[in-house]
């Protein structure tokens, strides 16, 4: 009897254990024939750990006798070891198995739904290709997770097809096995065939059908097929970028893929395409609703030219074409420290901006060319260099496609009124710089410009170097001033300036320097007080004005650009005598870094300078 009963301590012991004990760790672990090979226990889970490099790169859970390719792995060579889990318990580590992955991972998870077929993207994989296949014929079409298989162009029938991950440029042959075969059927409702296919004074006519949104135009000749979606009757043939030659013209509706199949192409027509060009000049270049002018601009009938005087104005527009070319005339086009300087844009990509500067009296200045996309794309032309300097003029613009008649204005409008900072003068270059040029100013730099583009705004920018508010040194006379010629187009103009031309939100007005130099000359105090006085008067009697012109826009008077500390205070109390009429007026000081020529701001400084100006005129704007 004691001996039964220590028999079944025993047991019970050993029960206990068992059940207290840890899992054991899988044995065995290894990988043949890419699948995972282990020791089992009933009711278990196994999760396996792959490393790369040292480094865990994924935990996965598997089965004994898996397939490498559910870890979707990359090219490389892999340590992977697995562990158990069994009601809240986990095993050890198993020991661990090396793996060279030579091939991609065989796509998983395809299948076919709505005629649109679905992947496992592959990690590694830059590329797939779909393999269809029929009565044992293989077709192989390049595709990426979520192809409409329909726009494939295969024909009605069963297919088994395949998914391969590829990569590219891989210097071997890395492509994946292939994916488990799925089952497609293709079988679409073919659309009627379009009638009434014309093409009068290039543009393309024909009868539109019902509810279909897209057709395709085929045009045939000697230097190859031509196709293109269009999406109505009236379509201009230059939209559609053509090059010459003679063709046969079909058209065919394009089907949605889901319910309905491309029709057949229709009968073809004859066409012969020539060189044409559409051209923008004259009065179209103002009042044809193609280009949206940056700035004060000036349409001069006698020379039937647009003409572009200050900083950072230009023009604006919208197009499909491969080239887009204008004419531009120049003044001090032979003084290198003066000719003016122009920036061209595409598609507001400032990072590859192109950057002329007019040597010419007239010249051809090709905005776009070798475009190979039938998009839609935008210009802007920005006039980099002052007015003071030189001037521009647009007398056409021309291209090879369309342009699109679209104006966008922006929701916010600034305004900036000043001197030579605004201007962007000598910001490129340094103290020791010879001196200002066109080459070393750059307003698309400076603050003024930083600070519409920061606010998503259209900018007018009218300052001039050397220009004062009263007075300056640098002008002749030296009573020639900022606010006497606001009211033009231009300084020194004498074409009158229609302010409700552009009405701004915001006004930022930074004057006084070159006023104070003019102060400062004086040859005694009671010269000194009256240059003062009279300096005082006129900023509190123009700001007065710009909030009569412009009741609803936000004035704001910035200083301390030039670190001007002699006028600080007097222009401190300026703001705070006119706010006794404009209530709202605010004010804020920046300094600059003198980093540029001649005491100026660097582009460096100018970027700071835009920045603070923005997070206030935002505050102020409540933005």
């Amino acid at each position: 009897m004691k001996k039964l009963l220590l028999s079944f301590l025993a047991i019970l012991f050993l029960l206990v254990l068992v059940g207290c004990g840890s899992l054991t760790a899988p044995t065995d672990f290894k990988i043949e024939n890419d699948k995972l090979s282990f020791s089992t226990i009933d009711g278990a889970s196994y999760q396996c750990e792959v490393k790369k490099d040292g480094v865990v790169i994924k935990t996965a859970t598997v089965k004994n006798g898996d397939s490498v390719d559910i870890l979707e792995l990359g090219i490389g060579s892999f340590e992977l070891r697995v562990k158990a889990t069994k009601d809240g318990q986990a095993s050890d580590w198993s020991n661990v198995a090396t793996y060279e992955m030579t091939k991609l991972a065989t796509p998983q998870g395809v299948e076919i739904k709505n005629n649109k077929l679905y992947f496992n993207n592959v990690n590694g994989a830059d590329s797939y290709r779909a393999i269809f296949v029929r009565d044992g014929k293989e077709v192989t079409k390049n595709v990426v997770n979520g192809s409409l298989l329909t726009n494939l162009g295969l024909e009605a029938g069963t297919y088994d097809v395949y998914v391969i991950a590829d990569m590219k440029n891989a210097a071997s042959d890395v492509a994946s096995n292939r994916s488990e075969k799925v089952v497609y059927t293709l079988s679409l409702e073919e659309l009627d065939v379009p009638t009434g296919l014309s093409i009068e004074d290039e543009y393309v006519f024909f009868d539109v059908m019902g509810s279909i949104d897209t057709y395709v135009l085929k045009f045939e000749s000697d230097k190859g097929v031509f196709e293109r979606e269009i999406e109505s009757s009236g379509q201009a043939i230059n939209e559609l970028l053509i090059p010459e030659g003679i063709y046969k013209v079909s058209i065919k509706a394009k089907g949605d893929g889901l319910v309905y199949s491309d029709s057949q192409y229709s009968e073809p027509i004859n066409y012969t395409k020539v060189m044409s060009f559409m051209e923008l000049k004259e009065k179209d270049l103002i009042n044809g609703g193609y280009i949206k002018w940056m700035g004060r601009t000036y349409y001069n009938e006698d020379k039937k030219v647009n003409e572009v005087y200050h900083s950072a104005s230009g023009f604006e527009l919208f197009f499909k074409g491969t080239t887009v070319v204008a004419q531009i005339t120049a003044t001090n086009y032979n003084n290198p420290a003066q000719r003016p300087c122009i920036v061209i844009v595409i598609d507001d990509d400032f990072d590859h901006a192109k950057t002329l500067f007019l040597d010419k009296a007239t010249q051809e200045v090709t905005l776009i060319t070798n475009n190979a996309d039938l998009e839609e794309h935008k210009i802007d032309l920005y006039k980099r260099s002052e007015s003071i300097d030189s001037h521009i003029a647009v007398a056409s613009i021309n291209t090879d496609g369309v342009f699109i008649k679209k104006i966008v204005n922006k929701e916010l409008k600034l305004e900036f009124i000043a001197a030579s900072s605004s201007t962007g003068y000598g910001n490129l270059g340094s103290p020791s710089s010879p001196g200002k040029t066109t080459e070393n100013s750059d307003c698309l730099k400076g603050f003024a410009f930083l600070t519409a583009q920061a606010l998503n705004a259209d900018v007018n920018i009218f300052s001039a170097s050397g220009w004062g508010c009263a007075f300056s040194k640098w002008t002749t006379p030296n009573t020639a001033n900022v606010p006497d010629e606001y009211m033009n187009v231009d300084f020194n103009s004498k074409v009158p300036w229609v302010h409700g031309l552009y009405v701004p939100d915001v006004v930022v007005v930074n004057l006084g320097t070159n006023d104070w130099s003019y102060i400062n000359a004086a040859t005694n105090d009671t010269e000194r007080d009256a240059r003062m006085t009279t300096f005082q008067k006129k900023y509190i009697a123009f700001l007065k004005f710009l909030h009569d012109t412009y009741p609803d826009a936000q004035i704001i008077v910035l200083y301390g650009l030039m670190n001007e500390s002699s006028i600080y205070d007097i222009t401190e109390q300026i703001v705070k005598t006119a706010k006794l009429a404009i209530p709202d007026l605010a004010i804020i000081k920046i300094n600059g870094d003198a980093g540029g020529y001649n005491s100026h701001p660097s582009a460096a400084s100018h970027k700071v300078i835009a920045n603070t100006l923005t997070n206030f005129i935002k505050e102020l704007l409540d933005k």
